[in-house]
């Protein structure tokens, strides 16, 4: 049986203010999440574990931060349940929320097997409606810069 990991209150409220972007991989269910400050300050501690993240500055140019990096699985409690809170930054209210319109997919049972471009096995939002598809186009449209700036 699958455990979810404890997370602390006061560690999601922490987590709440950082900005954060997803780290594509192959499969993307090996992906990550990565929790940082624009000003350069260290993300606060807690799950996951410690590293750099190369983001792009007002100006295009790349600069290093620090980060905290969580497995998806990891991140999804702590991003659902911090993008209400009153300290949450526009990227994790973003990313909780793409979280949450994935969760919703699940429940529906709207997912279609398939492989990778590395041919693993993965899973895939669909067949989805057009309301689907228009949550998923204005959801798209509100992604701030600092929920993709890699």
């Amino acid at each position: 049986m699958h455990s979810l990991p404890a997370v602390s209150l006061s560690e999601i409220s922490a987590l709440a203010g950082c900005s954060v972007v997803f780290l594509p991989s192959d499969p993307s269910r090996t992906g990550r999440l990565a929790f940082w400050h624009p000003d350069g300050s260290s993300p606060p501690d807690g799950p996951g574990e410690t590293g750099t993240l190369t983001v792009a500055d007002a100006d295009g140019l790349p600069y290093e931060v620090p980060a905290r990096l969580l497995p998806v699985g990891d991140a999804l409690p702590v991003l659902t349940r911090a993008r209400a809170s009153a300290g949450a930054s526009a990227a994790v209210a973003f990313w909780g929320a793409a979280g949450l319109l994935a969760l919703q997919f699940a429940a529906r049972g709207l997912l279609l097997p398939g492989l990778s471009a590395t041919d693993h096995d993965t899973w895939r939002s669909g067949p989805l409606t057009a309301d689907d598809r228009t949550r998923i186009r204005t959801l798209a449209a509100s992604m701030p810069p600092t929920a993709h700036a890699v």
